[in-house]
């Protein structure tokens, strides 16, 4: 259930307040046709392979079709070599197929390309916006405009979701609450222990207290010994 705020005393729906994207023809357009594609391969390449039908295949790269069309024209130039089991027809459809599919999925990885950069291109193109909306919501908030305040503070659950408790701060992290401590942006303390006794690497632990009712061992590293 979406988190209701208010807006003039009223009750809203977060999601009430956003418009409902116009569906784009163009990008449908091509998914419809992709399905047709995908369809017309399912009937062609069936059944699909399990992961352990795929392991024991061995397939046919670069060096193996090499062999595979060499050995090819062997069979037709020498057929008195050609034991009973093996059929040149076969072969001859396989190779064909080899070469379509292989045409399909350089075909394949351009489009899967293209779709990766569309999603980049257009999810960085929603994020501005929906940046722009955000800070807009949050400075009518300062201004404690009715209805700014709940937005924002729904808004920022999401756009900054809170840390877990239990998990450990990243090195990144550390480094940013060092930073904030020298430069008097935070209160608290950090203390770095470093031990040097035949160590050529030392042993050091750091206690970070930034932002925390208790301290706490963030880290140990051992150096190896020093002969």
């Amino acid at each position: 259930m979406a988190k209701k705020v208010t807006s003039n005393n009223q009750p809203l729906q977060v999601d009430e307040i956003s418009p409902k994207v116009p569906p784009s023809t163009e990008f449908d357009d091509v998914f419809t046709e992709l399905q047709l594609v995908l369809q017309i391969l399912k009937a062609l390449i069936t059944p699909p392979l399990t992961t352990s039908q795929r392991r024991r295949m061995s397939g046919a790269g670069t060096r193996r079709y090499g062999f595979i069309d060499r050995t090819m024209d062997y069979a037709m130039e020498f057929p008195q070599f050609v034991p009973a089991a093996f059929n040149i027809k076969t072969l001859q459809k396989a190779k064909v197929h080899i070469e379509v599919l292989r045409d399909l999925q350089i075909l394949s990885e351009q489009i899967n390309k293209l779709i990766s950069d569309g999603l980049l291109i257009n999810g960085n193109i929603a994020y501005d916006q929906s940046l722009i909306y955000y800070n807009s919501v949050r400075e009518l908030s300062k201004r404690n405009i009715p209805g700014a305040i709940e937005l924002y503070e729904h808004l920022n659950s999401i756009f900054k979701p809170k840390r877990r408790a239990d998990r450990p701060e990243t090195e990144a992290e550390e480094m940013r609450d060092a930073a904030k401590l020298i430069h008097g942006k935070a209160d608290g303390e950090m203390i770095i222990r470093n031990e040097r006794p035949h160590l050529t690497g030392g042993e050091h632990e750091v206690i970070d207290e930034t932002h925390k009712a208790h301290g706490k061992w963030k880290e140990t590293e051992s150096g190896e010994i020093d002969e």
